[in-house]
């Protein structure tokens, strides 16, 4: 079961829906870095630019396909109240 809290993101497998064969670990070293990035990051589109940039070092599981990018933006806008897209992102450098 998902879980979004101010200090911790934990969300599963199944909810990432990154490949079937992805360490524990992987998905472990994700979540605490989603979570470091949701605590330090107070607009949802930087935020959702930090994940994506991350994420894109784990793309040998699937963390760069639309599924995962759907998901980080779920929990995204969950945590912000926010509603953007999971394409926001598109054309942000962080400075």
């Amino acid at each position: 079961m998902m879980i979004i809290t101010r200090e911790k993101v934990s969300i599963s497998r199944s909810e990432w829906e990154c490949y079937t064969d992805t360490p524990d670990s992987v998905i472990d070293v994700i979540n605490k870095e989603f979570s470091e990035i949701l605590l330090t990051t107070t607009s949802p589109v930087y935020a959702q630019k930090r994940i994506y940039d991350f994420c894109a070092k784990y793309k040998e599981w699937g963390f760069i396909d639309s599924e995962c990018n759907q998901t980080a933006t779920d929990v995204i806008n969950k945590y912000y109240n926010s509603s953007i897209d999971r394409w926001a992102v598109l054309g942000v450098t962080l400075q």
